[in-house]
């Protein structure tokens, strides 16, 4: 079954009027998964364990997730599975316990498929740093598919499964889903518990999904968004989302910010200035913001800073003592080094230098405290954004997927002394003050046909918001851009 025509309600009806025989829609679902393997986006195929479980489903089948098989970034624990987290240091990792993620999806009775792959440890944004391959975009196999959740970008995409697991620490969901043309969600910092989940940057990571609607995503924010009391960054934000799934919201104001715009090119300008007026006939507002540069023109290098000192010491356990592979070596420091030259890769070893720089004592003070101080001023002017305006609506992408020989071996690293920089990361915002953010499918590319998607924002605690923005937002633009 080609998920990317069925939103999981439809599917969850034929199931349940047994139009469609779950045995079969599994054994469907593995094949295709399967048939894809030689693309790299799977790391394991949880093929036996789907069957297993499945089998073990007895009652709560009113579930709308109950039988729907999906993916999991390979970074999500799963008790007795292979979890890897696209490092080769993990590569012989079986987790004694589940991520409450895990968890909330098993009880629902949704059927894991596989764990995808992704950059190793989360550390990328291209697809191109797992250790078991290179992520090729469906569209164009000599372009990226994004990352750093590649793998569960490709698997919704291609329609093998129709929802998956990914993680964002700077927009790891959300580029990937402009890439590839598809919905990407990344909700309110702590709405979904992290525990399980192998970080990179516990103070930007969230945890996420993949669709092909973004109905789909109400259902999905119902299921998980449970408060934890094993992650203590964990929130209360369980509304009842399925009350949005037919509201339209009423004269929005929307936000774009200035500088942004006059950066853009000519022809994605006609684009957006399209949908504009077509929000203007539907009686919401948008307005062009300001909104301070040098803030804007900080956030890369400030992303660095923060996400790679947060990961050397999240990362510390890596050490080849207590598990994962190991190097032996003479010394207890000697095996460390060995392991960890051995294991990791180089965007890894290279964050990893970068972040201990700046955890030295004497430049704590002068690197990372800097960094800090900033993201609160660039928090502190998104709340000011957010007393005016209800959503703001950022470029995900101003170009299709880039070409695999154009980045490989490139990181945001590369161009941190560049004014402009910040175009290319805007999506980091949303991580810094944790607003719920959602990319969804836009224009196609008129030189390569390739899909740009669109990225719309609300402030903290008002998932309910975007979501029914978002669902209005899909259908308007279906419309106006002739998409069905």
């Amino acid at each position: 079954m080609d998920f990317r025509t069925i939103t999981i309600k439809q599917l969850h009806e034929k199931i349940k009027t047994k139009e469609v025989d779950p045995e079969k829609l599994i054994e469907e679902t593995i094949n295709s998964a399967r048939d894809n393997l030689n693309s790299n986006f799977l790391i394991t195929l949880t093929d036996k364990w789907a069957v297993k479980q499945l089998k073990s489903l007895v009652g709560n089948e009113e579930s709308i997730l109950h039988c729907i098989p999906f993916i999991s970034k390979d970074n999500i624990s799963t008790k007795g599975i292979l979890t890897t987290a696209g490092s080769k240091y993990l590569s012989n990792y079986i987790p004694p316990f589940d991520a409450t993620i895990s968890t909330l999806l098993n009880d629902s009775g949704a059927i894991l498929i596989g764990k995808a792959a992704l950059d190793e440890l989360g550390m990328g944004g291209t697809g191109l740093f797992s250790y078991n391959g290179i992520i090729k975009n469906p569209f164009d196999e000599e372009r990226i598919v994004g990352g750093s959740s590649s793998g569960s970008a490709y698997a919704v995409c291609k329609g093998i499964v129709p929802f998956s697991i990914g993680t964002d620490t700077g927009d790891s969901i959300r580029k990937p889903a402009s890439f590839v043309g598809i919905v990407g969600y990344k909700p309110t910092y702590g709405s979904i518990s992290r525990y399980g989940v192998i970080p990179y940057a516990p103070s930007l990571d969230h945890v996420g999904y993949f669709t092909n609607h973004v109905e789909d995503l109400i259902y999905l924010a119902n299921a998980t968004f449970k408060q934890d009391n094993r992650d203590f960054t964990s929130i209360n934000n369980e509304k009842n989302y399925l009350k949005i799934t037919n509201q339209e919201p009423k004269a929005l104001k929307v936000a774009f910010l200035k500088d942004v715009w006059d950066l853009m090119d000519d022809g994605l300008k006609v684009e957006y200035n399209t949908l504009f007026n077509e929000l203007t006939k539907d009686n919401h507002k948008v307005d062009f913001v300001d909104f301070r540069k040098d803030l804007l023109e900080a956030v890369p290098a400030m992303y660095m800073m923060i996400s790679f000192a947060e990961a050397v010491s999240t990362s510390s356990n890596l050490d080849g003592i207590n598990f994962g592979i190991r190097k032996d070596g003479e010394t207890y420091e000697q095996l460390i080094k060995n392991t960890r030259n051995n294991a990791f890769g180089e965007t890894v070893k290279r964050r990893f230098l970068l972040g201990s720089y700046q955890l030295k004592k004497e430049n704590q003070e002068l690197l990372l405290a800097k960094s800090k101080k900033v993201r609160r001023l660039v928090v502190q002017e998104l709340e000011k954004l957010y007393e005016e305006y209800d959503i703001l609506i950022l470029p995900p992408s101003f170009e299709p997927a880039p070409l695999i020989n154009e980045v490989y071996g490139t990181d945001i690293e590369e161009r941190y002394d560049d004014t402009t920089a910040f175009m290319k990361d805007l999506l980091i915002l949303a991580n810094l003050n944790g607003m719920p953010s959602i990319t969804i499918p836009f224009i196609k590319d008129k030189k390569t046909n390739l899909p740009i998607g669109i990225n719309i924002n609300s402030k903290p605690f008002s998932d309910d918001l975007l979501l029914s923005t978002s669902l209005y937002l899909e259908k308007l633009i279906k419309k106006v851009f002739n998409k069905g």
